[in-house]
């Protein structure tokens, strides 16, 4: 099992689990490679959360020009800030 913690908003409910903010929960591995790839949840090492970083590896591929034919795509799709202000980033230097 693997312990994850939901930093989101509200309920957040998947899998048969329901997650309040703050909650710390355990899940199999599976479930919990699902949740972190979303910007709410952090596997949780010994006391420490681990931060997941994919939203940050989003980012720098957008910021990189990686998916330029995309944009538009990416930023109705994506509820990263952190993607949607590299979204914002790149359109404004491919203006430029």
């Amino acid at each position: 099992m693997v312990r994850v913690h939901y930093s989101g908003g509200g309920r957040y409910r998947t899998s048969g689990h329901q997650f309040e903010e703050g909650d710390i929960v355990d899940v199999d591995e599976g479930l919990a490679e699902y949740l972190c790839e979303k910007d709410a949840f952090a596997r949780v090492e010994g006391d420490t959360l681990e931060e997941d970083n994919h939203y940050q590896e989003r980012a720098e591929e957008v910021r990189d020009g990686e998916h330029d034919e995309y944009l538009d795509a990416i930023a109705e799709a994506e509820s990263a800030t952190t993607v949607q202000d590299a979204v914002g980033e790149r359109r404004a230097e491919l203006e430029a």
